[in-house]
């Protein structure tokens, strides 16, 4: 390869990584955790269990429509564990989601009062969309692109030195050699998964604004309804104002059954329920297939069946959709793949902060001291630490507020946890050298790892980690403290055998020196 194309992705490699790394260091963190997703709707309320109880639908559905007759327009029903409704409401001309338990009703139909935790949501959000409203998921969908091109750049420069990256990693030597070292050979080992991530990631992010501008510069308005419709399971069907008797849950769980007796029933998705057009869509996943998402969908008022579509029997769309949603989530080989996605993505985390760390450092021995390096250090340290240890409060947040004289505020708790502590950190790193803040944050990172299961036990009791689902999570939570742990001991190592980098014993201030604009204070 001649050596001006080689610079060039060189370039290209570390300027678009350093452009999404910090992005993708919290979609990737937050998403090791979303993991367990399922798992942590129990974690976060105890009163949740892991039985199945679907028995009670129908009664959750009926008080649902009784309180809410709007909810019948579009709603969710979630069998298995604790029933949940999920439904749509039009306030103002936004579209708001609601969430009601079959455990918020008593026999009666009346409404008991529990606090609600909204934590699961929480890191979802910040896992595809950084916790942004509205543009976040637009966002994310470029930087996927973006994280794809660093990519390719980044395979084509190791491509030829591909069998030594596996050998680089040693014991001896300088500390930015080291971490060098450890970003190339997890870079290159988990390839395959960072690829899979930008490509799906980009196709869900950036389809809604792709639909978007075709619309407004191309088509008209009429695209984005067109390719909603397309890739829809069945087409919304339009209500005719002519109420009509529904057919009972079971039947359409029955009807589901007989078409795919393999298939475990993940939702039950009603729209214009109780009106003559309703229809319904008994969705789930088909083992054993990439693909495996399946849908019945029939008619809601004597469930005559509408259409199938599953693993051998789906539309064109479906037949692409699904491996996207597959291979993004880890939800195709069940506990194994998710438990790898989880390692990986930890990984993924180490291998965008290294990246940043390494940029700062090269571009102060190539230029000398630069404001530039010393604020890329010191910002990607504060998001670094700040979004670990700001999901870390919130998890704790969770437990305190939900057992307090005050449980209605788990959900602000949650979320103003974790935004207080980011910008702690981030302030701490502009305020210290990078050296005290990795000293630090990083041990106190974990700690806090470790206490998030001390405190929930603490408070719920100790017997409730043999729950499978807390179980999991918090072994999950104390994986991640390990990981931590295991973090801090290579930097106190590295930093005995060859000192640290002058950049991280560094100030930033300006200088009127021109280049040398940030220094060692």
């Amino acid at each position: 390869m001649r050596v001006d194309t080689m610079k060039r992705q060189i370039d290209l490699h570390a300027w678009v990584g350093i452009v999404s790394g910090l992005a993708l260091f919290v979609a990737f963190f937050a998403g090791a955790i979303n993991m367990f997703h399922h798992e942590l709707h129990h974690w976060q309320e105890p009163w949740q269990t892991a039985e199945p109880n679907d028995a009670n639908m129908q009664a959750l559905l009926d008080t649902v429509i009784a309180r809410n007759p709007e909810a019948g327009n579009w709603l969710f029903l979630i069998p298995g564990d604790e029933p949940a409704a999920i439904w749509q409401e039009m306030v103002d001309g936004e579209a708001v989601w609601h969430t009601e338990h079959a455990s918020d009703f008593n026999e009666a139909g009346e409404a008991v009062e529990r606090p609600h935790s909204e934590l699961a949501g929480f890191i979802n959000e910040l896992h595809f969309r950084l916790g942004i409203p509205v543009v976040g998921l637009y966002l994310m969908g470029v930087i996927s692109v973006l994280y794809g091109a660093a990519l390719i750049g980044g395979l084509v420069i190791h491509w030829p030195k591909m069998k030594k990256e596996f050998f680089a990693l040693k014991h001896q030597g300088n500390l930015r050699r080291y971490w060098k070292n450890l970003h190339n050979l997890v870079g290159v080992i988990s390839f395959p998964f960072h690829l899979i991530f930008a490509v799906t990631g980009a196709a869900m992010g950036c389809f809604a604004l792709i639909t978007l501008t075709m619309g407004a510069l191309v088509f008209g308005p009429q695209f984005q309804g067109a390719a909603t419709e397309a890739m829809e399971a069945w087409p919304t069907p339009q209500a005719s104002g002519n109420a009509a008797a529904m057919a009972p849950v079971d039947q359409y769980l029955a009807t589901a059954r007989e078409q795919l007796p393999d298939m475990e029933v993940g939702w039950i998705e009603l729209q214009q329920y109780g009106d003559e057009n309703g229809v319904v869509d008994v969705g789930g996943s088909v083992p054993g297939n990439v693909a495996h998402h399946a849908h019945v969908v029939m008619r809601a008022d004597n469930a005559e069946l509408l259409t199938v579509s599953a693993p051998g029997a789906r539309p064109f769309n479906h037949f692409l959709l699904s491996p996207v949603y597959s291979l993004h989530f880890g939800d195709y080989g069940g506990l194994f793949v998710r438990l790898l996605y989880f390692v990986l993505g930890l990984l993924g985390c180490l291998l965008f902060v290294s990246g940043n760390i390494m940029w700062s450092e090269r571009r102060t021995d190539r230029q000398g001291p630069s404001r530039a390096a010393a604020i890329m250090l010191r910002l990607t340290l504060g998001v670094t630490f700040g979004v670990m240890a700001g999901i870390a409060a919130s998890f704790m947040a969770n437990k305190l507020a939900m057992y307090s004289p005050w449980p209605g505020t788990t959900v602000v708790a949650e979320k103003a946890a974790c935004v207080a502590t980011l910008l702690v950190a981030v302030l701490s790193a502009f305020r210290f050298p990078p050296l005290t803040t990795a000293r630090v944050w990083l041990p106190l990172c974990a700690v806090l790892y470790v206490l998030v299961p001390v405190l929930q036990g603490a408070i719920e009791g100790f017997a409730s980690w043999l729950d499978p689902d807390r179980l999991l999570v918090n072994g999950s939570l104390l994986a991640i403290a390990a990981s931590l742990f295991l973090v801090d001991r290579l930097r106190v190592r590295r930093l005995r055998q060859a000192g640290p980098h002058p950049l991280w014993v560094g100030g930033v201030r300006r200088d009127a020196a021109g280049p040398a604009e940030a220094g060692v204070a």
